[in-house]
């Protein structure tokens, strides 16, 4: 059984199988007790009626016959069309038998007779008389063919002296089962017909919850699949906007997690693409200027000049490899944070003085706009590498005669830097990626061609890193590089 939706139905089925069967049989037995108890009692209250009749018909009967002989006969009438009445009331049989369970008296809807023969089961009237009162659902000791609710109660009569009470007979009130059984099964068989139709209309609403349930995890396994195979571009369509669950959630981060491997894999392709493009110009360069210079292609009066080319693109993949080697290690946390407390003013003013040749060939004017001394707790290095990247791309990118206005104070426990350099802009679509690894503006890498991509990124991870945060804006002819950090 591997499918998640068949275990799911199935265990969901036998639960709400079981909780009907459950249900049902204590509903069923329920059903039977109140009917047998209700029936028990209408019965127990004719015997009641028909024992309190008798009692007063023995003793009137016996007051009457021994002041005046025969007497009694009009009265007896009348005892005999009561029981009468109470049978057919009763919608069955009435049994009066003396305490050896002799019948005397049988009464039915037809009438009431006298009986000179006919024993009752002598157990039922011991039971009568040795607690009060007989109960049963069944053939009454096998006197009866078929299955009788009957009830059996005592009646008394008053003793010869004293006139204290006393049990001289024990009364049976019988009526045929097969009404109430009939009764019992038609209720049983309604309730069971609507219980196959709420279980089946509960089954079908289980498989669709169920179905509806198990869909987006076969449609994820699906995309799953795609992604392994290298295609990113399935996703998982959302619910309803109105259904915002669990399921929702899952299905909303999953495909926030295949954009986010998509991205990976874009970024992934663009940094082979680019890596192999920034190692293999200046290899060419370096291998060509070299062949040239061993096969004589290249005059000996021209060998410094192309060697100091060679020279340059060394450095230039040397670079490379360090910003490679320094982003792994930032992004490993290989490199933690050693921070110290020193002077962020002092660090861009030694910066600055580090560029005072590129600034003096390219006749860029420089403006500081930051106090004598703001000290703040952060990595040295970190930080030093951070500022230097941002003001190497701003003097990079000024252009001749341009300008370099650097901007540093503090504000609410935060230190605030600006970088902002004139010359060509960011378009707007592209500020979003300046902070990506690899990424250039200059797609065809013509115009920053010892620049690897990774400065900005370096920038953006160390800000980070420091509880702090990075933008970049553009327009008007300037450009500028925005970031601030606790002081603490």
């Amino acid at each position: 059984m591997n499918s998640l939706f068949l275990k799911y139905f199935l265990i969901y089925s036998l639960v709400i199988v079981f909780s009907f069967v459950v249900l049902g049989g204590a509903y069923v037995a329920q059903v039977n007790r109140y009917a047998v108890e209700d029936k028990e009692n209408t019965l127990e209250q004719t015997a009641s009626r028909a024992a309190q009749s008798t009692s007063s018909f023995l003793e009137t009967a016996a007051q009457l016959e021994s002041i005046i002989p025969g007497s009694s006969d009009p009265y007896k009438r009348s005892y005999l069309i009561n029981m009468m009445q109470l049978a057919d009331i009763s919608g069955g049989m009435i049994f009066v038998c003396d305490l050896d369970g002799r019948i005397m008296y049988i009464a039915n809807s037809d009438g009431c007779y006298a009986q000179d023969s006919g024993v009752l089961p002598q157990a039922a009237v011991n039971a009568v008389l040795e607690k009060g009162r007989y109960a049963e659902m069944g053939t009454f000791y096998g006197y009866l063919s078929e299955a009788h609710f009957v009830v059996g109660v005592p009646f008394t009569a008053s003793a010869s002296s004293g006139g204290s009470e006393e049990n001289v007979g024990v009364l049976f009130v019988t009526v045929a089962a097969d009404r109430s059984i009939n009764f019992f099964f038609e209720v049983v068989s309604t309730f069971f017909f609507m219980v196959v139709v709420v279980l089946l209309l509960t089954l079908t609403v289980t498989y669709l919850v169920v179905r509806s349930t198990v869909k987006p995890l076969n449609q994820m396994a699906a995309a799953a699949r795609s992604y392994a195979r290298g295609d990113f571009s399935p996703r998982v369509p959302l619910p309803r906007a109105k259904r915002r669950d669990e399921l929702y959630d899952v299905i909303l981060s999953f495909n926030n997690m295949a954009d986010s491997v998509a991205n990976i894999e874009s970024m992934r392709r663009g940094l082979i693409a680019n890596v192999s493009h920034d190692l293999r110009t200046p290899m060419t360069t370096i291998a060509g200027f070299i062949d040239g210079i061993l096969d004589g292609t290249i005059k000996p009066d021209k060998r410094d000049y192309y060697l100091n080319i060679v020279s340059e693109e060394i450095k230039r993949l040397s670079r490379l490899a360090n910003s490679m080697l320094e982003v792994s290690r930032l992004e490993s946390g290989e490199k933690s944070l050693n921070k110290t407390t020193f002077d962020i003013c002092e660090v861009v003013r030694r910066i600055i003085i580090g560029f005072e040749q590129k600034l003096t060939e390219k006749n860029i004017e420089v403006v500081l706009d930051m106090p004598e001394t703001l000290n703040i707790s952060g990595d040295h290095d970190g930080l030093f590498q951070a500022v230097y990247n941002l003001i190497d791309n701003a003097v990079k990118f000024t252009p001749q005669g341009g300008k370099v206005a650097v901007y540093l104070a503090e504000k609410n426990g935060k230190m605030q830097c600006n970088v902002q350099n004139t010359g060509s802009e960011i378009a707007p679509e592209n500020i979003k990626y300046i902070f990506d690894r690899f990424y250039k503006e200059d797609k065809s890498r013509g115009i920053n061609k010892t620049g690897s991509g990774l400065g900005l990124y370096i920038v953006k991870t160390v800000i980070n890193r420091h509880g702090g945060d990075i933008y970049a804006k553009s327009g008007d002819g300037k450009t500028e590089f925005c970031f601030s950090i606790p002081t603490n």
